[in-house]
């Protein structure tokens, strides 16, 4: 049957001139190309959403492990280590953001993460007694920068876990 069609395709091109078949070639090429540029399209960007739920499920993990772990928080080198890790974290995706590794959804669905940063630095502040805010701006650059890009601030139904907000009698007491 092939070489029936073969034969066929071969008569009927002796009838045909030679630059209509360019013609014919090219365009059965180039719908080929566009076909196959689609379905390509199509494929990465159901990849890049993919990888974007991922993206968003892991930092959302991580930010959340992060606050579960104020449950065990004993010693005031306790209480340092959850706040240096949160702001580690949190600065971290503020870099991928600021450098467009990742889609600016994902860090703006993670902003009230951002918010609680805000409050772990007015903790150190207030409570560990030093200026951390300038010690903190050199440490997280990345942080601050994205909170001036999109205008975080402290929302006040978020609470330092009662450790840290007790951290003077914490401290009063690892003195004894």
């Amino acid at each position: 049957m092939f070489l029936n069609l073969a034969g066929i395709f071969l008569q009927s091109t002796q009838k045909i001139e030679t630059s209509t078949l360019a013609i014919i070639i090219s365009s059965v090429t180039a719908t080929i190309f566009v076909i196959t540029l689609l379905i390509t399209w199509k494929s990465v960007r159901e990849n890049t959403k993919a990888t974007y739920s991922q993206l968003l499920r892991g930092f959302h993990e991580d930010l959340t492990n992060r606050l579960d772990k104020n449950s065990i928080l004993k010693t005031t080198e306790d209480c340092h280590r959850y706040a240096n890790d949160y702001l580690n974290t949190i600065d971290q995706i503020a870099f991928l953001d600021i450098h467009k590794k990742i889609p600016v959804g994902i860090a703006k669905y993670l902003s009230r993460f951002f918010a609680y940063g805000l409050i772990i630095i007015d903790w150190y502040d207030h409570m560990v007694g030093e200026d951390y805010n300038q010690i903190a701006r050199k440490n997280w650059p990345n942080y601050f920068l994205y909170c001036q890009k999109y205008g975080i601030a402290v929302n006040p139904d978020d609470k330092l876990p009662k450790i840290m907000v007790d951290y003077n009698s914490l401290r009063e007491k690892e003195a004894k």
